[in-house]
């Protein structure tokens, strides 16, 4: 068995029932109304928190890891003798991917007996915390660093996340939706429904009146999705909506009674573009090309 970490970003809200020995989370920073939060400097707020500064009319976003930043992560982890597999955020979302590359090749040249391995995860919030997870239960089953790298290629292509989101205009400040469909769309209650598709895209693919209807439309692609899966885990993730993550939690135990299924929040680098209110399903998927409701 290959020694090495599994790494991954803040972005994928990995829960902690989730983390494991040698695997790394790279920080990532955001700025709300203003004001830097990374960590060091000025700690990170509870979700809780963040999500109510939004709701209080705060404004917040986000922005790649520095590739210095991103070059003394990887050193850390190498300078304890080990390689690293890192799943990054997808390129189809950010630039975090390209940089991820680069700062490998600045940490490599201070370790050029080591190896760093960057894969575009196409997956994102516990979606890609989800890949993380596997990845590191492949290692610690025996398989080396480019067994686990060829299975994390593989098994990104069939991450499902199935979301809805309460605040459309965060979605409109992203670009997905027009102004006046999210102000339209927030006055009579409509509920997107979004995924991540195969080449790790945000898409949107319809509307529902409601919140419980987004909640049977996220459960019926999730049940749709995985006829022919055994899914270990599934995750419920939610933006500050504890109560509706329980119902829909509930909802999930009673329709795969053999999955073990976390509740956990989503962090604010995903919040920040989502806003308080998103719910999301995150679980393994016969495919990620169905963009049927």
């Amino acid at each position: 068995m290959d020694d090495f970490f599994v790494s991954t970003d803040m972005t994928a809200d990995l829960p902690q029932e989730l983390m494991g020995k040698d695997m790394r989370v790279i920080p990532m920073s955001y700025v709300l109304d203003g004001v830097v939060y990374d960590g060091k400097t000025r700690p990170f707020l509870t979700p809780h928190e963040f999500y109510s500064a939004l709701e209080a009319g705060k404004s917040a976003s986000t922005s790649m890891v520095p590739v210095s930043e991103a070059a003394d992560f990887f050193r850390d982890m190498l300078k304890e003798g080990k390689d690293v597999l890192h799943i990054s955020f997808p390129a189809a979302m950010s630039g975090c991917y390209d940089g991820y590359l680069k700062a490998a090749e600045l940490a490599l040249a201070d370790y050029p007996e080591r190896r760093i391995v960057v894969i575009d995860g196409k997956s994102a919030c516990t979606g890609e915390g989800l890949l993380a997870y596997y990845a590191m239960l492949k290692r610690d089953g025996g398989a080396t660093l480019d067994e686990t790298a060829a299975y994390v290629t593989e098994l990104r292509d069939h991450t499902g996340h199935a979301f809805t989101v309460s605040d459309l205009i965060h979605l409109y400040r992203g670009g997905r939706l027009s102004r006046g469909a999210a102000v339209v769309g927030q006055a009579i209650k409509l509920n997107p429904v979004l995924m991540v598709d195969e080449n790790g895209a945000l898409v949107h693919i319809g509307n529902v009146m409601g919140r419980k209807a987004a909640m049977r439309a996220l459960l019926g692609k999730m049940t749709r999705e995985t006829e022919d899966i055994d899914n270990k885990v599934i995750v419920v993730a939610h933006g500050d909506c504890p109560e509706d993550a329980r119902s829909l939690a509930e909802k999930v135990r009673e329709k795969f009674p053999g999955s073990r299924v976390i509740v956990t929040d989503v962090g604010p680098i995903i919040g920040a573009h989502c806003g308080k209110g998103m719910l999301a399903l995150l679980y393994l998927a016969s495919t990620k090309t169905d963009r049927r409701l």
